[in-house]
């Protein structure tokens, strides 16, 4: 059965479309970490606060006993930690470890995956602050950014290009607290094409169109 040049170019484009799907899609699970842990944050810290420490869904400790879920209190005027929260009203707290999580994504060649994470600075005088790295395979890209002022949260970002050499290695991101606690919100992985992917992906779809027609008339 022969099939008409404009379906089968259509089932081409859709084709690609489904097959890039996987590396557009929201990379990290958990990733303003509402989602509370079993039992709940239970630990009060003051007016409208509250914490856990041991685990965080999705989401793996380098040091469970001293890192979890924090809620500052800030949306109810409570100012003893921060000024707000970036969103949501809960945040990752480590003392000193790492918070890990490893995506269901691997690296493809030609997509460029940005991390962002929001990380913030305490008011009441904890000397600590919070990194980030983009873990690709066993690499680590580290995310950079401005410390930000006691109370408020600043953003850290770092984009890797996909290669050949990566092709099909695990993406993950690691957050690290440099010092006494490291505060940790809206992480965010995205994964687009890079510049002149789509001229790439519209030539070849035109010169497909073409060999159909040509086959059709011929």
């Amino acid at each position: 059965m022969k099939m008409s040049a404009v379906p089968m170019i259509r089932l081409l484009s859709l084709g690609v479309s489904l097959s890039l799907g996987t590396a557009w899609a929201d990379l990290v699970q958990n990733p303003s970490f509402e989602i509370p842990p079993a039992g709940g944050l239970q630990s009060p810290c003051g007016t409208g606060c509250s914490y856990s420490s041991g685990s965080i869904p999705y989401w793996t400790l380098g040091n469970p006993g001293d890192s979890g879920e924090f809620q500052p209190g800030s949306s109810s005027g409570n100012y003893s930690y921060f000024y707000y929260v970036p969103n949501g009203v809960t945040v990752a707290y480590s003392n000193g470890g790492t918070i890990t999580q490893t995506t269901a994504a691997t690296v493809q060649a030609g997509v460029v995956y940005t991390l962002t994470v929001d990380i913030g600075n305490r008011l009441d005088g904890l000397d600590g602050q919070g990194t980030a790295e983009l873990l690709i395979g066993n690499v680590a890209y580290a995310a950079t950014g401005t410390q930000p002022a006691p109370g408020y949260w600043s953003p850290f970002t770092v984009s890797y290009t996909g290669t050949v050499a990566d092709e099909g290695k695990q993406i993950g991101v690691e957050l690290i607290a440099s010092g006494a606690q490291g505060d940790f919100d809206n992480v965010d992985l995205s994964a687009t094409p890079e510049p002149g992917f789509y001229g790439v992906l519209a030539l070849g779809l035109a010169g497909l169109t073409a060999a159909v027609y040509r086959k059709k008339y011929r």
